[in-house]
């Protein structure tokens, strides 16, 4: 359902590496959590 493009997960990815957030408080809803440690994982191995 989510994707690396969907808002919703480029907004809990932002939070998660912003600090104000962990991935623990992600919601496991569909495959979002997956999508956003997937972001999170891409924009590491890119140094962004």
């Amino acid at each position: 359902m989510f994707n690396p493009d969907s808002v919703v997960a480029r907004t809990w990815a932002k939070a998660v590496k912003r600090g104000d957030k962990n991935e623990d408080d992600v919601p496991n809803l569909f495959n979002l959590r997956d999508i956003v440690i997937t972001i999170l994982n891409n924009e590491e191995d890119s140094d962004v």
